[in-house]
């Protein structure tokens, strides 16, 4: 995969002019986003996921003609709909977040999808389901914001294996930078965030090992594109050691 980066982190979606009036009153409702989408004109969806930084980081190419994508754990689908835009065929996967009682993700994925003319798929498959389910192998796989939520994270990563066919792109949280060793730093309920769906933080040896583990051939560590990150979330600061932070990694099959 060749890397070429944009010239900023502004990514933009496009939609008809005769969509835009339609979408601009849907983005105005009062719903739940986590994505940032960006339409232009203004028009961006309330999602407070930094989306345009964490894609300028995964350094994909600018066009993906010809590439199949598979998006584990798509959510509002950004990152499915930016794919297409850039050639390839994608099909997202999410279960946990578009199933999840009163949430509005699945709505948001369809009708950005719809509006936008997205060439996207979506098939409802938790990533503990993935091999069992997907029987096709990817060229991509997009592993975004997924694996610190996995209760077994050599499972997931061996999930992910199963269907990707080249490369798959993981993008993580990251905790005990500290230490070289592999290892990693298990959260109790709700102590990482208020959010008893984070399980672990690993370290960047750790992701690396792991993924070798779970079948991948060599596993290369992209960048890290935040820092300190949860003492972000805990006392609004970055000062001091580093120690955590959210980082890019593409690991080859």
């Amino acid at each position: 995969m060749t890397n070429l980066l944009s010239s900023s982190f502004r990514s933009i979606l496009h939609v008809s002019s005769s969509n835009r009036p339609e979408l601009t009153e849907f983005v105005s409702l009062q719903r739940t986003w986590f994505h940032r989408m960006d339409f232009g004109d203004d028009l961006i969806t309330a999602g407070y996921d930094p989306s345009d930084k964490k894609l300028y980081h995964l350094c994909l190419p600018e066009r993906l003609d010809g590439y199949s994508v598979l998006d584990v754990g798509a959510y509002d689908g950004f990152f499915s709909f930016h794919a297409a835009q850039r050639g390839a065929r994608v099909v997202a996967t999410d279960k946990f977040v578009w199933t999840w009682p009163g949430s509005t993700s699945y709505e948001n994925f369809n009708t950005v999808r719809r509006l936008t003319n997205a060439h996207v798929e979506d098939i409802e498959v938790a990533v503990d389901e993935l091999s069992g389910k997907i029987k096709e192998r990817f060229d991509i796989v997009l592993f975004l914001g997924v694996l610190y939520h996995a209760p077994n994270m050599l499972a997931y990563l061996e999930q992910v294996a199963s269907v990707t066919k080249n490369v798959c792109v993981i993008e993580t949280f990251l905790d005990n930078l500290q230490v070289e060793e592999p290892s990693a730093i298990f959260y109790p309920p709700n102590t990482m965030n208020s959010d008893s769906s984070n399980w672990w933080g690993p370290n960047i040896s750790a992701v690396i090992a792991m993924a070798k583990r779970a079948g991948f051939k060599d596993v290369e560590f992209i960048n890290m594109w935040d820092y300190n990150t949860r003492e972000i979330l805990r006392t609004g600061s970055r000062d001091g050691p580093l120690r955590t932070g959210r980082a890019v990694f593409y690991a080859y099959k």
